[in-house]
């Protein structure tokens, strides 16, 4: 069960990170894994179910985006459903890959799972840090230039990032200004479209990994969340995560690259690191 120190961490932490390329639900999910001592896809469960708060930011800080989307003829609804269909085409086989083989692969490995996963993590932030580092400067174009064709490509890019250590915002943030658009409205629809990928990444895990409601708290495969304490934590993740959205849609550049190659190498240092002491130990 989550206790209540780990859930205000927890909230704080991805509230912040959530918006940095640097794979919030990778970093997470290595904070389960190494300091909670969680299974790795259980600790990938509880990470995405801390992105309802994020989401909850996105809806509050662009509210009059989604209140424009009762028009389904608008453009951000097309871009948003457009995108999301995208995302479903590499998200769901990713996911079903990963939930069905990480286990039997890593079981196969001499080193212990936790130290593969934190590796694995690692990896991952290097090569998004790697695919971010040829991001091109400031563009010109808007949101309602976006076609069909770059909004399906923007929702396989999002897609990627159900790998935990591929940063969700880093890809979409990177496709869309490789297409032109300013920062500003690349940063709002990397925001925006992440809401119903954020859903429907929520029901599928729901189902793959099993739920039961109990009267006084909610279960996800073996994790058990008290719904008090799962409210407040969304909650809590919401507040922080408005006021870092806001933050950042303040600054003029922000350098995704120099973010995730620093975070990919920090976490393959604290894989070696473990795994001297668990050898020494």
């Amino acid at each position: 069960m989550v206790d209540i120190i780990a859930a205000f961490l927890m909230a704080i932490f991805q509230g912040v990170i959530e918006w940095l390329p640097i794979s919030s639900e990778g970093q997470l999910s290595l904070f389960f894994v190494n300091l909670y001592g969680m299974d790795e896809l259980e600790a990938v469960t509880l990470a995405l179910l801390l992105h309802l708060g994020t989401m909850l930011s996105v809806l509050w800080v662009f509210r009059s985006d989604f209140r424009e989307m009762v028009d389904i003829k608008a453009k951000i609804t097309e871009v948003t459903i457009i995108t999301t269909l995208g995302t479903a085409v590499t998200a769901i086989p990713i996911v079903l890959v990963f939930k069905t083989y990480w286990t039997p692969l890593t079981d196969s490995f001499p080193i212990p799972p936790d130290i593969l996963f934190t590796l694995f993590v690692g990896i991952l932030l290097i090569l998004t840090g790697l695919i971010l580092i040829n991001q091109p400067e400031q563009g010109t174009r808007e949101l309602n230039s976006i076609t069909q064709r770059e909004a399906f490509l923007l929702g396989m890019a999002q897609g990627i990032a159900a790998l935990p250590g591929i940063s969700r915002s880093g890809m979409t943030i990177t496709i869309l200004l490789i297409i032109g658009l300013t920062q500003r409205d690349a940063l709002r629809v990397s925001f925006i479209v992440s809401v119903p990928a954020v859903l429907g990444a929520t029901v599928l895990e729901f189902f793959l990994s099993g739920f039961t409601i109990y009267v006084d708290a909610l279960r996800i495969g073996d994790i058990i969340f008290p719904y008090i304490l799962l409210i407040l934590t969304i909650l809590m993740t919401a507040i922080v995560g408005v006021f870092t959205m806001r933050s950042l849609l303040q600054l003029k550049s922000i350098p995704y690259d120099k973010f995730c190659i620093s975070f990919g190498i920090g976490t393959i240092l604290l894989a070696i690191l473990l795994f001297i002491i668990q050898v020494v130990i």
